[in-house]
């Protein structure tokens, strides 16, 4: 905390300025000073952490409701730090054509049509780039999430008016229609109810591995906490938390049965992990390593029958959604080609693979929460002498993160864009060591702590840096 608020050395907050490296900056100016709000929803969420087991055991379901609740407005709280309040901040950023650019398309002729636009996806790539160059490296789902909420505020004028009102907006005012601003207000706080609402994966994925329910509800409420879920609002990466997490739940889930309730729960995974890659394209690494270290967690890996069932369903099912958008001429191949082309030449070749290597680490440890990250750690490199659930689940991701970090495939801004791994960070990390029935896993004392050094952290780098 110290470091991140004297700014002790740039180097913490990445190698060098973008182009061609990353650097997150530091503000230009002071926050809006709205820190009671920031305060009271940590605060909360401390206290559902550190819940004892006696009242999570009572109602595990309605604590996880209340740290989604609480996540939400935490995220909002944090965005309401800037001077145009939060309203407006997520606004503006949706309609950025440099800090998303999904909306700018969405907005457009091109994209007005979503059949069309689906139909020419593959070669309308090249044109994005130049207008819209985060949408240019993505498949089409993000922009059709924004065409679908303007499409729906065209046909509700009223509800749009009412959103932006609400929001302390002048519906009149502004140079886009009133549609297209009310899309960019609610697409943000869909995207970051989504990143809040991966509590609910969190917990299942935890309660897999023989976590009872109330140390499993404290592992949910540290994950709104986490500093990149926390306070990357409004991108897409923290939406895909949500799926990619309950694929991995799922998945976990179904390595742990039989028959109709094996398919139903693997071709459910499937549909989740096809969800996340309709979103983007590097979800595909994610599904893989949440789906390793959901069945490494369960210890079904050596059982053929049922892991080959398992993957078998979950793969049908995953294919079927990504093949879906061909009935309407999209050329998934081409246009997954085209724009990891376009990536790979914009923001991966100008990029040093020996920096990115030893930095990508660090912005990883720094947004997934120091203090989970070396608690993790310490487990990893000390596991306990009858190896359980949790300890293979460690060993597994590590594994995945590992290969992931020497691939080369990431260089610079990790902290955001491994937002849907950092849900399995978390269980892995804090997870029992050993049997469960011996380490049942965090007390509340535990949870309570960690959630203080976790909230203290995320406010500590949202005084001082700029995220946006």
């Amino acid at each position: 905390m110290a470091a991140v608020l004297l700014d002790l050395t740039p180097l913490l907050r990445g190698p060098a300025p973008y182009p061609p490296e990353w650097r997150w900056d530091l503000r230009a100016g002071a926050t809006s000073g709205r820190w009671l709000a920031v305060l009271a929803t940590a605060a909360a969420l401390a206290a559902l952490a550190g819940l004892p087991s006696a009242g999570g055991r009572r109602r595990p379901a309605a604590v996880v409701a209340a740290v989604v609740a609480m996540g939400w407005m935490f995220q909002l709280s944090l965005v309401g730090l800037e001077p145009a309040g939060a309203p407006r901040t997520l606004m503006e950023r949706a309609l950025s054509r440099t800090s998303t650019s999904y909306l700018t398309f969405a907005a457009s002729d091109d994209a007005r049509d979503p059949a069309a636009f689906l139909d020419h996806h593959a070669d309308l790539l090249p044109e994005m780039r130049k207008a819209a160059k985060h949408a240019a490296t993505h498949p089409p789902g993000p922009v059709l999430f924004y065409r679908g909420l303007i499409g729906l505020f065209e046909a509700a004028p009223a509800a749009a008016t009412a959103l932006l009102t609400a929001g302390g907006i002048d519906p009149d005012a502004g140079r886009r229609p009133a549609p297209v601003r009310a899309a960019a207000l609610a697409g943000p706080l869909l995207i970051t109810f989504l990143c809040a609402a991966a509590a609910w994966p969190v917990a299942a994925l935890a309660r897999a591995g023989g976590t009872d329910a109330p140390r499993a509800a404290r592992l949910a409420a540290l994950w709104p906490l986490l500093p990149g879920p926390a306070l990357m609002a409004p991108q897409f990466d923290q939406m895909l938390a949500l799926p990619v997490t309950g694929s991995a739940a799922l998945l976990a889930a179904a390595a742990s049965s039989t028959g109709r309730s094996l398919a139903a729960r693997a071709a459910a995974a499937g549909l989740c992990a096809g969800i996340a890659m309709q979103v983007s394209y590097g979800a595909l690494a994610f599904v893989v390593i949440a789906g390793a270290v959901a069945l490494a967690f369960t210890g079904r890996v050596d059982r053929s029958r049922p892991l080959v069932s398992t993957v078998a369903w979950a793969a049908g099912a995953c294919g079927l959604v990504i093949l879906l958008p061909m009935a309407w001429g999209h050329e998934p191949i081409a246009a997954a080609r085209t724009a990891l082309a376009i990536h790979r030449e914009a923001y991966t070749q100008p990029r040093s693979y020996a920096t990115w290597l030893l930095f990508n680490p660090l912005d990883l440890a720094i947004f997934a929460g120091l203090p989970v990250v070396i608690v993790g750690l310490i487990r990893l490199a000390r596991p306990a002498p009858a190896r359980g659930p949790f300890d293979r689940m460690r060993a597994a991701l590590a594994a995945g993160l590992a290969l992931l970090l020497l691939s080369g495939a990431v260089r610079g801004e990790i902290g955001r864009i491994a937002i849907p791994l950092m849900p399995a960070l978390l269980v892995a990390a804090l997870g029992p060591r050993g049997d469960p029935s011996v380490d049942p896993g965090p007390t509340a004392g535990e949870a309570a702590l960690a959630a203080v050094l976790l909230a203290a952290l995320t406010a500590a780098i949202a005084a001082r840096w700029s995220i946006a």
